[in-house]
């Protein structure tokens, strides 16, 4: 069951969850920016970068025994920014975690390319980054790692996926950034335009607990710590959708339930699983 946020019992959680920064997206009121491929995968904003790098305050107080993050760009610079000067700074390593992504549906949950930002966050930042999970991910999935979010798209037919898989890719390979970038765009702006997703909340829902059963088994030895914390680093909805106390036994669900987190950018939260 989902904890609300409790300052005063946090030191009685294993688990702290920690929402990105403000990004450039989060600061535009205009509506063709949900499918504006400049906003793809945006980074914090001035404010975002400020906000990280306040949160040392609070994470100064606790010994981190890892750090899980989304592969999304704003995620890794939260976490860098916030961990940078931690006290244990050079014994903290941050594994990217493929299931911690946001749900895709508006141009900023888009990833597109995902190798300029493990050249930007491999061993750059005083936290070590860590993409092994990620890359083990890659392996067993039919997309390549600028793509893998299709993974996650399960109310889109798996052929209309390879199609779109394999026109983006191809884009890519040939070096045409621009036509790649405008054909996700596209797509996006046809499934906003029609209030079409292209992930379930069951969907994102057994995402977390195939993270959780993950932790549970990496970190059997030591779940009991509560003094050693985990931190995990990443987005609004998969958050709430994680803690929500929701049965999610179907495609389509109307809310969230109101028990879930709903964190405001770098607001840290316990989580009890």
């Amino acid at each position: 069951m989902s904890q609300k946020n409790n300052g005063n019992n946090i030191n009685s959680y294993k688990l702290l969850f920690m929402r990105h920064g403000v990004t450039w997206y989060n600061s535009i009121s205009d509506v063709s920016a949900k499918y504006n491929p400049e906003y793809a995968d945006c980074h914090l904003s001035d404010k975002g970068i400020e906000q990280a790098k306040s949160k040392i305050k609070d994470l100064n107080k606790y010994d981190i025994e890892i750090v899980y993050v989304s592969p999304y760009y704003r995620a890794l610079e939260t976490m860098t920014f916030a961990l940078e000067n931690h006290h244990d700074v050079e014994n903290i390593v941050a594994y990217v975690h493929p299931k911690l992504a946001e749900l895709s549906g508006m141009m900023h949950e888009f990833i597109l390319d995902i190798k300029q930002t493990k050249k930007d966050f491999n061993m750059n930042s005083k936290v070590k980054v860590n993409w092994n999970i990620f890359d083990e991910y890659i392996k067993n999935i039919k997309y390549d790692e600028n793509l893998f979010f299709l993974d996650n798209w399960n109310l889109i037919e798996e052929n209309k996926k390879m199609e779109i898989f394999n026109k983006l890719n191809d884009l890519y390979k040939k070096g045409e950034k621009k036509l790649y970038k405008e054909e996700v765009s596209k797509i996006v702006k046809e499934r906003y335009n029609s209030n079409l997703k292209f992930e379930s909340y069951k969907h994102a829902y057994e995402r977390f607990n195939d993270f959780k059963n993950y932790i549970y088994n990496k970190h059997k030895d030591t779940i009991d710590n509560k003094d050693k914390k985990i931190i995990v680093v990443s987005h609004k909805l998969y958050i709430s959708i994680a803690t929500s106390s929701c049965k999610y036994d179907t495609d389509e669900v109307k809310k969230l339930s109101s028990d879930c987190l709903s964190l405001d950018n770098c607001e840290i939260a316990p989580f009890l699983f």
